[in-house]
């Protein structure tokens, strides 16, 4: 049977939030006729929004809507878009009402990027776990406390429910979708054709604590990109009070107020994340795992896997490498 996909847009919408899932849903189809003469089309994809006709983007570009959401009543899978948008969307109550009369007949919910704000004001997050754009996950938490939010994953999956973080991580939602509906073999086929990753490795926050480093530009975020690229050396109090030119006691004071942790805790975070970004691309050695990403050895590596993980690390590359 074909699987309807019905996307919901909005004026001032993320463009790719609407375009890549789709693209590749119907990308699917395609590989799966040219691979295995499939005649009836795997996927039927459909933008709605509010009105019928062009709807414009946050980049001013316009997508036609085929038709008005309040004429869809079933559909396998409804997923809603993100962007700046989303901040008059959440306030049409025609639209949260569609969206909880839909909840209950869909076999999937999806959100991409900050639609999932849209999904916490109709309420359809309580009682699960989400994500949305790591810039987000804040304003998410204060206005579905009882969803629990996940700020470093790439998408999570709930029950029917499934959130995405933000703009592309639409598509990586999507190709999870496909694999689930077709066979890892049509993931694998459909990444390779538009040259993404079938499983992106490691989470958001190596993005969030890049761009965030970028964007203080103080003598914090300095030193954010400055530990980034030095996780194997000693980053003890003492040397990164130094670098700040600043005392370890005032150091130590300063930093957790502009950060909310301890320079150790953040230290440790950042490197069993980069650890797990090596494993996730098919790093071979455990061994050089643990000295590029500061662990000193294996033991350290694996007692930091265990307390934080709650797997091994050679397990965790086994279910999630290259």
């Amino acid at each position: 049977m074909t699987h309807r996909v019905v996307m919901l847009a909005f004026p001032d919408a993320q463009i790719l939030d609407v375009t890549g899932p789709l693209e590749v849903f119907s990308r699917a189809t395609r590989w799966l006729a040219d691979t295995w003469g499939r005649n009836e089309p795997a996927y039927e994809v459909e933008v709605v929004a509010a009105e019928a006709g062009p709807v414009r983007m946050s980049n001013g570009l316009e997508i036609v809507a085929r038709r008005p959401f309040t004429e869809v009543d079933a559909c396998e899978t409804l997923m809603v878009a993100g962007g700046i948008g989303c901040f008059a969307a959440w306030k049409d109550e025609a639209l949260l009402d569609w969206l909880r009369a839909m909840a209950p007949k869909v076999g999937r919910l999806g959100s991409v990027c900050t639609g999932s704000l849209i999904l916490a004001r109709a309420g359809l997050l309580d009682g699960h776990r989400a994500t949305t754009h790591w810039g987000a996950c804040e304003r998410l938490a204060k206005m579905a406390p009882a969803c629990e939010v996940e700020p470093d994953a790439i998408f999570v999956e709930s029950g029917k429910l499934f959130t995405s973080a933000g703009v592309t991580t639409g598509m990586d939602l999507a190709l999870e979708l496909v694999e689930r509906d077709w066979g890892k073999a049509t993931a694998v086929g459909v990444a390779q054709e538009l040259v993404i990753y079938r499983k992106r490795p490691g989470g958001q926050g190596q993005f969030s604590r890049f761009l965030e480093a970028e964007r203080r530009g103080d003598v914090f975020g300095q030193l954010q990109l400055w530990m980034l690229d030095r996780l194997e050396e000693d980053l003890s109090l003492e040397r990164l009070a130094g670098e700040a030119r600043m005392s370890p006691r005032n150091f130590s004071r300063r930093f957790k107020a502009e950060l909310g942790v301890t320079p150790a805790a953040y230290v440790a975070k950042l490197r069993l994340e980069e650890a797990r970004r090596r494993l996730e691309t098919g790093a071979a050695s455990l061994k050089d795992v643990a000295r590029t990403c500061g662990f000193a050895d294996e033991q350290n590596l694996r007692r930091a896997f265990r307390r934080h993980m709650g797997v091994a690390p050679s397990d965790y590359r086994e279910r999630f490498g290259a």
